[in-house]
């Protein structure tokens, strides 16, 4: 059979199969039937700079070679792996490519602007097609085995482009359709919190990001979404509402945590005596916060045993008072309270004993209406 083989010239230009029979430190010698065993140097083992053969190749692989040389200055056949696996990649890119199909590679090095990447010729795979995002530090893709798509090539100058980011969207359009096709409102799904904004967060739930508004955040009013989130938190949140056309959702996060209203009852009895916390005021009253998500009204009229014009004239922003519990609608979370019932016998509020205080102290320069009269009766009757 082999006698056969010999008959045969090889020729420099064609792609035969071979059987590695040595490794060698800067080449390897592959048994390819002919009359005496091929050589490989280093250099022609791989399109990209290795630093032994044994990266490449094992005793015992099968593989093509490019024929370079019949023979050589020692008489030896000169092979190339290098040329045989680009031959052989450049037929399978061009079909890839025209079939919009995606390839392989091993990230071989990074350079400036991106990253170089071996899918058997030499690729180049732009910083900003690498993710759907910005990557900061390609290092961490070294040695890996990407999939992506090639987007321009030109043999004849052996460029190949490379997009791995193409594929990455198209998957996450995939999961996005699917995700708002089996999707229903109500539901309980986990997701990740990708961006924070003044009016709320952006959740990644599955391929699709949802809304979390700030005020669907807390049962309790908070000042930014960053007082309960944080970018790359899992929470798990309820969805509100879904407009498949816009590809819009809502998401709660309250919805998924108790709701203080359920044990207000228990917890604040009609009757019962609470220290509590004005948080804001109005012109009819005074809201105190009984507990987070928990607020309840003072009326104008229950904030002291006196007329009271404003209700700052009693209490300010931010300061804790006794309030009694008068009634309790958990229906329309509404709660009424009362200062002025928290003990009737005793003025409620500072300004008021201030006020009484600066009454009773008169200045020394004041005319009464006392002092005016008597001077009236005086000169009445110094006249008669």
């Amino acid at each position: 059979m082999k006698d056969t083989v010999e008959v045969k010239a090889v020729r420099p230009g064609e792609i035969v199969k071979g059987t590695v029979v040595q490794v060698g430190p800067d080449e390897v010698m592959v048994d390819i039937g002919a009359k005496s065993e091929g050589v490989i140097p280093i250099r022609e083992l791989s399109c990209y700079e290795i630093n032994s053969p044994q990266d490449i190749v094992k005793i015992g692989d099968e593989i093509e070679v490019y024929v370079l040389k019949a023979e050589d200055n020692e008489g030896r056949l000169v092979l190339s792996k290098e040329k045989a696996d680009a031959e052989k990649s450049w037929v399978t890119l061009e079909k890839a490519m025209e079939a919009a199909e995606p390839v392989e590679g091993v990230v071989r090095d990074v350079v400036k602007g991106g990253m170089l990447v071996d899918i058997g010729v030499r690729a180049f795979l732009p910083a900003s097609l690498v993710e759907r995002g910005y990557v900061e530090d390609l290092a961490k893709y070294l040695g890996q085995t990407i999939t992506c798509r090639v987007i321009e090539m030109n043999r004849g100058r052996k460029k190949v482009i490379l997009s791995r980011k193409a594929l990455l969207e198209e998957e996450y359009a995939r999961l996005r359709q699917e995700m708002l096709e089996n999707l229903q409102e109500k539901q309980v799904v986990k997701g990740i919190v990708r961006r924070l904004t003044n009016f709320g967060a952006f959740v990644d739930i599955g391929g699709i990001d949802g809304l979390l508004h700030i005020s669907e955040m807390a049962w309790h009013r908070i000042n930014h979404p960053a007082d309960v989130v944080k970018v790359n938190d899992e929470i798990e949140v309820m969805v509100l509402r879904i407009d498949r056309e816009k590809e819009k959702i809502s998401l709660g996060l309250k919805q998924v945590l108790p709701n203080p209203w359920d044990t207000v009852e228990e917890k604040f009895p009609v009757d019962s005596i609470i220290t509590a916390k004005v948080v804001r005021l109005a012109p009819f009253g005074a809201f105190v916060q009984l507990e987070p998500g928990v607020e309840g009204l003072v009326h104008i009229s229950h904030l002291a045993d006196r007329h009271v014009a404003k209700p700052d004239e009693v209490v300010t922003e931010g300061e804790e008072v006794d309030v009694k519990v008068l009634s309790i609608d958990t229906g329309e979370k509404r709660i009424r309270l009362s200062i002025r019932e928290v003990d009737p016998g005793k003025p409620q509020q500072r300004g008021y004993q201030e006020k009484t205080a600066l009454q009773v102290k008169e200045p020394a320069d004041v005319v009464t209406i006392g002092d005016m009269v008597g001077d009236l009766f005086e000169k009445k009757e110094e006249q008669e």
